[in-house]
């Protein structure tokens, strides 16, 4: 005999959550109130991963994707849901993290809305035999010809590529900027040079290979991108917020929450390619860049000399190696750490130097959460306000302001 489950909320990745003899199941692709019978299809000790084989009730809010890949490929979770009900979903999520693992009087402001489409200026496609994304939580290749993410640039890109024989290549990685593109082929030994030259090149600005060694077999050397008034070089491997218009918005509120003067200077830790540190240099007295990465740091480097920026300098360390060796007091840190956020030294300098202000940009309100918990005796958590770069996908950016509770 059938069982048929109401599905109770969503999780934070987008999943339905019903909860059966002290058991939580997550069912994919099934929205709160929703009736539907599910299958098992992994368990755990205490939870079971499910599919919905029936819907005897479906929500109201329910949508039909655009995307006629939605239902096998794994780059996009909730694009069920109207983008309106996204964005309610994911300020709620961010609210709920911080009431369970900081504190329920964390001021969060309203989210701050995207383009719902064509915002990827990077995307990376997997090939074997065909060129696609990997099927859901699997290693198999879902063939695509077409993805409402990307931009626009790269979709043309895409629709002449599927053409192509791609066999001697696994993955093809494509940046898009306002005005350029650049396309990176991951290579074995057999690739036809020649061909793809003379089949992308009226396409694209610069062509590279990637097999022991990354190599520019076409035009430029990297593509740039403005951002306010800044030009930002952006080379292949260099990180760079992959939705530029939100990039600029989000910047925009770093430099608010920092609200530095003349006479402070910037400490920008995980800086990637500049972009926040050099945004900020008209504002401050200096800004010191630290970042792992060693051409996104030569990229930082020459995004300051094309800014005319003379009160920056950037250092390429590992900022966990570095902190402890850094005497002089600044006065704001920028923080933007990967997802895994901060490790204990760095946690550690926060809370015993001088500074009077942090801005915390975070990719996971989770870890972000549990750092919060470590700063919030040391630094007052002022306002939070979450970012949404990546619409119908479950992730959500946030920028935090904590400001020092009294000076050491």
């Amino acid at each position: 005999m059938e069982q048929i489950y109401t599905i109770e909320k969503l999780d934070h990745q987008g999943r339905g959550i019903i909860r059966k003899d002290g058991i939580v199941i997550f069912v994919e692709n099934a929205l709160p109130n929703e009736q539907v019978e599910v299958q098992v299809v992994k368990e755990k000790k205490n939870l079971k991963e499910a599919k919905v084989l029936n819907y005897y009730k479906q929500s109201c809010n329910r949508i039909t994707p655009r995307c006629p890949y939605y239902k096998e490929c794994g780059g996009c979770h909730v694009m069920h849901l109207p983008y309106k009900k996204q964005l309610e979903w994911k300020i709620e999520k961010v609210k709920e993290i911080m009431r369970k693992f900081v504190s329920s009087n964390v001021p969060i402001q309203e989210i701050v809305a995207s383009e719902e489409w064509n915002y990827r200026n990077k995307a990376t496609f997997q090939v074997r035999k065909e060129i696609g994304y990997f099927k859901y939580k699997s290693n198999l290749i879902v063939p695509i010809e077409t993805c409402d993410l990307v931009d626009k640039k790269i979709q043309s890109l895409l629709s002449v590529m599927t053409k192509l024989d791609l066999n001697d290549c696994s993955q093809v990685i494509v940046r898009a900027s306002k005005n350029q593109t650049m396309v990176i082929f991951q290579i074995n030994n057999r690739f036809n040079q020649t061909k793809m030259i003379e089949n992308l090149s009226s396409y694209v600005n610069s062509i590279y290979i990637k097999g022991k060694k990354l190599k520019c077999i076409y035009g430029e050397s990297y593509i740039e991108e403005e951002i306010g008034d800044f030009l930002f070089r952006i080379s292949p491997d260099s990180f760079f917020q992959v939705n530029t218009n939100q990039a600029k918005k989000l910047y925009d509120i770093v430099l608010n929450y920092a609200s530095v003067t003349k006479e402070d200077s910037i400490l920008d830790l995980y800086c990637g390619t500049g972009t926040i540190g050099l945004y900020m240099s008209p504002y401050c007295h200096k800004v010191l860049g630290v970042e792992i990465n060693r051409q996104a740091i030569i990229d930082a480097r020459e995004n300051q000399k094309r800014n005319h920026i003379d009160n920056a300098e950037f250092i390429c360390s590992d900022v966990a190696t570095i902190v402890d060796k850094i005497k002089e007091d600044y006065s704001v840190i920028i923080v933007d750490p990967p997802r895994n956020g901060l490790d204990n030294k760095t946690l550690f300098y926060l809370k015993n130097c001088n500074a009077k202000r942090i801005v915390y940009v975070s990719c996971d309100p989770v870890t972000l959460a549990r750092d919060l918990k470590e700063l919030k005796e040391i630094y007052h958590i002022d306002e939070l306000t979450p970012v949404d770069m990546f619409p119908q996908t479950y992730h959500v950016e946030c920028v935090c302001v904590l400001n020092r509770r009294q000076p050491l």
